[in-house]
């Protein structure tokens, strides 16, 4: 309800803005409406906006989910899809370590603690 109120406060103040310059807010699609300025076409829009957001707010929230989603069909490769790996090929890339994995020495990580160094005979007596 507070966003029904905040859009007719926006849009009063517009319409309010046009009556005051021009008497009237033309009907969109009206004669009127093509040959009058460019706020008054605006408000004329807006007033038919907010008729259409407060019949039924789902319906433009449904109407542009819809949208995304034909937009979001459009742009996907589906042939690239069929390239992806398996998950077999990935458990067995997973499998294998890679060139930047290092072996953990438990005995330097505990020198590391008691001296503050890891090598052999270095650190703190």
């Amino acid at each position: 309800m507070e966003l029904h109120a905040e859009v007719y406060r926006l849009v009063d103040m517009v319409v309010t803005a046009v009556r005051a310059d021009h008497r009237t807010v033309p009907g969109v699609d009206t004669s009127a409406w093509w040959n009058a300025p460019a706020v008054a076409k605006i408000a004329g829009v807006l007033v038919l906006g907010e008729a259409w957001c407060l019949h039924d707010p789902e319906r433009a929230v449904r109407q542009r989910l819809q949208e995304m989603s034909y937009d979001l069909s459009a742009g996907h490769d589906w042939a690239a899809a069929s390239r992806r790996p398996t998950l077999a090929t990935l458990d067995d890339r997973r499998a294998v370590p890679g060139p930047g994995v290092r072996s953990f020495d438990a005995a330097a990580a505990a020198r590391w603690v008691a001296t503050g160094s890891s090598a052999e005979g270095e650190g703190a007596a």
